[in-house]
């Protein structure tokens, strides 16, 4: 039975998709939950309407990181602590602070997740960091960590 899902079902079953299903599936499952319609004609319409539509708020998402990656590409944060002699935090820098730091610094709110951080920074110096906003929109940063003077 082909059926057009109304809500997002899983991973492979969006909301609007149109798409071949068993008709047990849609009959006992999708249907009555509400997360699919038979695929009539004008609810394929409104489902590629729909589509449509997603593809180009992604679109435009997209390229809102693009630019946003070419704002920041280069930028350095700066960040200052007590350390050891060694030049060993106490404490460390964690993705979240590097997130507010630069969010601060671009005016625009950037996930500690897009911070690609393996760990935090323990170390007093400087490091490169990558922040990755897309899969093809990506910038690097340098953090540098300063020893707090006494």
């Amino acid at each position: 039975m082909k059926v057009v899902f109304l809500d997002d079902v899983s991973a492979k079953e969006k909301k609007g998709d149109i798409k071949e299903v068993a008709d047990g599936y849609a009959r006992h499952y999708l249907l009555p939950r509400g997360l699919a319609i038979p695929a009539t004609e004008g609810a394929v319409k409104s489902a590629q309407k729909l589509a449509d539509e997603r593809e180009r708020k992604r679109k435009r998402q997209h390229d809102e990181y693009v630019e946003l990656a070419r704002q920041i590409e280069g930028k350095e944060i700066r960040f200052t602590g007590k350390s050891s002699a060694k030049g060993i935090l106490h404490g460390s820098i964690t993705t979240a602070d590097i997130a507010a730091k630069l969010s601060d610094a671009v005016n625009v709110e950037i996930d500690k997740k897009k911070i690609a951080l393996k760990g935090s920074l323990h170390k007093v110096g400087s490091h490169e960091v990558e922040v990755v906003l897309a899969r093809d929109a990506a910038a690097k940063i340098n953090v540098i960590i300063e020893e707090k003077a006494a």
